[in-house]
């Protein structure tokens, strides 16, 4: 703005001074533009559905199927460990031994006091017969001798009583070793030479090799339709082996209540060996990891997608849908039937849906997204779909 050239230069000084902080006033109190949301591109799989087989996959080991924990009859000091962990023991052999001298000691007394008696035994016998001498000539009464009759009797019961805690002794002398009561491997020892046991105390974890299952824990949705499904079992092969072993699996037994920490089923599958030998004979060992795959035919339509589309697979499931007009994002339930490491089938969508399947963790409703195909989705639809479950 020009100022009159009559003005003098201090006062031209002062109106530019003025005119210049109305400026900024002006300025400040204009609103600032709106900024514009920018369009976040996002990967999507497009929904195709088919009926593919329904297969999960589980990490397992290989169990014994009859093992017992044993334990000593009677309490001590253990004095010599027999066995260690994995080795093979007969019916009958020595695993343990305690310290027997308290129990020697019991024996001693139990032999005085059935010693001790035998002798009241005796006295009360001999007494009893000579009442009855006496009651002939009418030197004692009946009564005398009824009296002198039930004493002996009570003796010869104490006798009888010492007799059993004597032979009681005995037997808890034979209790201080431990032995196998079959065949069988030692899993686990919980004890060492000169520790102190109780009576009943778990220390010697004993397995029958014999007869071996497959282990598996399985989540607490899939136990109800466990039954439904057809079991097979791979176990990895020996260095020098080559490829991969199959088994065929039987279920044999489901637990009929979830783990309270875990949640989970815990199933046992029989080994069923070929040709009808034994599972240890088939070359399996106890410990032995084994990957267990249940399949089954799906009944109804569903829809592969990788797995990092869904979110919550576990409860409330729900996965992002792109709106190609609007670029706008809708969040959708979907019902998963089943899982693998790397894709999960799921059911509720519609065909040629567009699901986000890369960041969907970062999405909202309110964002504007414009859909990318995602390489590789065709090959993902594409290719066999089975599904394995994610619980290990």
């Amino acid at each position: 703005m020009n100022l009159p050239d009559r003005l003098d230069a201090p006062t031209r000084l002062s109106l530019q001074a003025w005119l210049g902080l109305v400026s900024a006033l002006l300025a400040a109190c204009t609103p600032a533009p709106v900024p514009v949301a920018p369009v976040q591109p996002v990967y999507v799989t497009p929904v195709h559905h088919d009926v593919g087989d329904d297969e999960r996959r589980f990490s397992g080991t290989v169990g014994a199927r009859f093992e017992s924990e044993l334990s000593f009859r009677v309490g001590g000091k253990v004095t010599v460990r027999e066995v260690d962990v994995g080795q093979a023991v007969r019916q009958g052999q020595v695993l343990a031994r305690l310290d027997a001298v308290d129990l020697l000691l019991g024996v001693d007394a139990a032999t005085q006091q059935w010693r001790a008696s035998q002798v009241d035994a005796d006295q009360a016998s001999s007494d009893a017969a000579r009442f009855r001498r006496l009651l002939s000539d009418g030197s004692v009464g009946a009564a005398d001798l009824e009296r002198q009759q039930a004493r002996a009797d009570a003796a010869v019961a104490r006798l009888a009583q010492a007799h059993s805690q004597l032979d009681l002794a005995h037997r808890r002398v034979g209790y201080a070793a431990l032995t196998a009561p079959f065949d069988g491997v030692v899993t686990a020892l919980r004890f060492e030479a000169g520790q102190v046991v109780a009576e009943a105390q778990p220390i010697v974890m004993l397995a029958r090799p014999a007869a071996l299952d497959v282990v598996v824990d399985v989540p607490e949705s899939l136990a109800p339709e466990l039954r439904t499904y057809q079991a097979s079992g791979h176990l990895a092969a020996h260095a020098g082996e080559g490829a991969t072993r199959s088994l065929e699996l039987r279920l044999r037994e489901l637990a009929p209540a979830a783990n309270a920490a875990t949640r989970t089923f815990r199933a046992r599958y029989t080994i069923v060996a070929p040709g009808g030998s034994s599972a240890a004979a088939a070359g399996l060992r106890l410990g032995n990891t084994v990957e267990l795959q249940l399949s089954r035919g799906n009944a109804v339509a569903s829809a592969p997608l990788p797995l990092g589309a869904v979110l919550s697979v576990s409860q409330s499931p729900t996965v992002w849908v792109v709106d190609p007009n609007s670029g706008t994002v809708a969040q959708l339930p979907v019902e998963v039937l089943s899982q693998t490491s790397d894709t999960v089938r799921v059911r509720g969508l519609a065909e040629g849906a567009l699901v986000v399947s890369v960041g969907a963790q970062k999405l909202d409703a309110a964002m504007k997204v414009r859909a990318v195909a995602r390489p590789l989705a065709d090959a993902i639809n594409a290719a066999p779909q089975t599904a394995s479950g994610a619980h290990r």
